[in-house]
């Protein structure tokens, strides 16, 4: 057989192999000394097999990594990683907070970090089919799925389609099969309320259930409250209201609402527990309104750590999400999934801890 036959024979037989799915999308193919050996070709037949199928977008080289499957299409397709944000994460970033633009910058630096190409998706996404269609020149080796996800569709399977690893990031771990890199709700609230019990008196629950991220936090604190023993009232400021109206209306007004029956007399001492330091802090100004001093008439805590959680009067206590970490752990779990090192469904629970202040 002649020099220019044997490369093509070296190609097909590694064509073959990923046809038959023996190498799969990001799979190093085999060594020149495998190929060698196995077909009797020279390295010249295996290299000129190894450039053709290069120039033919089937594979792809990293230089000081090795030669790898790429696939079809024309995106990134092998060694990246990219984050779908949700297209309201824009109008949620806050100029006296950076939580959500951490998790940005912390899962680009630890995709950085494993030698890995990083994107970000932060166009409008309404269906399923819209999504498979925008990503459908786009290939990944893993996806992390902005946890915002959640709110507007009941399942986010879908995203498999596009890549079957993936890690929903900053959502609620009961409401998908998905894995779900969130935090530890459960042990955040079990440190609030302890400082509870140790203070005394009834103890309330201000919370809403518009948004995922909230329905983990309220599953987070009834799972601490059973835990110890603890008995709350529920103060719900988000029923009988669609979720679009939700976003639309004034919180403060439907805190106000909602607590101010809650501050009686029979009451004086207790603890108003908010699924995050926004309505924390505008529970404090309820009791502003009506005199009333936290913590000597009615101690509140927040959930998260946001940075205005300590500008106001009293500084909240609250529980600090470390949503830097949060981002590189979920980058972690992902890449431990592409390399099977974890099973699919496995979710991380980023441990969280109390900060200690003023309003308990």
């Amino acid at each position: 057989m002649s020099a220019d036959k044997i490369y093509q024979q070296v190609a097909a037989y590694l064509k073959q192999s990923i046809a038959s799915g023996e190498l799969k999308i990001g799979d190093a193919i085999y060594s020149e000394n495998l190929l060698c050996e196995k077909l009797g070709v020279s390295r010249t037949s295996v290299r000129k097999a190894i450039r053709l199928m290069i120039e033919e977008n089937i594979l792809v080289s990293r230089q000081g990594k090795g030669t790898f499957v790429k696939g079809n299409g024309g995106g990134v397709l092998h060694n990246a990683l990219c984050l779908v944000n949700h297209y309201t994460r824009a109008m949620r970033y806050d100029v006296t907070d950076h939580y959500y633009t951490d998790i940005i910058y912390s899962t680009e630096r630890a995709t950085r970090e494993h030698e890995m190409e990083f994107q970000i998706f932060s166009r409008v996404i309404r269906t399923a089919e819209e999504a498979l269609e925008r990503f459908s020149k786009l290939k990944f080796d893993g996806l992390l799925v902005d946890g915002y996800f959640q709110n507007h569709f009941e399942e986010l399977d879908f995203f498999r389609r596009i890549s079957p690893n993936l890690v929903v990031v900053d959502g609620h771990p009961g409401e998908t099969g998905l894995p779900v890199a969130a935090p530890d709700t459960k042990e955040g609230f079990r440190l609030l309320l302890g400082e509870a019990v140790r203070r005394g008196g009834p103890v309330a629950f201000l919370y809403h259930d518009q948004q995922s991220l909230h329905r983990w936090r309220a599953d987070g604190f009834r799972a601490a409250a059973e835990e110890l023993g603890v008995r709350a009232e529920w103060l719900n400021y988000g029923q009988n209201i669609t979720a679009d109206n939700f976003l639309n209306l004034d919180h403060y007004l439907l805190i106000h609402d909602t607590l101010r029956p809650w501050l009686t007399p029979e009451h004086f001492g207790g603890t108003v527990f908010c699924s995050c330091d926004y309505g924390a802090a505008k529970a404090l100004q309820v009791l502003k309104r009506y005199g009333y001093h936290a913590p000597e008439d009615f101690a509140v805590a927040g959930f998260g750590g946001v940075g205005f959680s300590c500008y106001t009067e009293p500084e909240i206590t609250t529980v600090k999400v470390d949503s830097d970490r949060l981002g590189q752990k979920a980058v972690e779990l992902l890449i431990d999934q592409i390399n099977g090192a974890v099973p699919p469904g496995k979710d991380f629970l980023l441990p969280v801890g109390l900060l200690k202040r003023g309003s308990l």
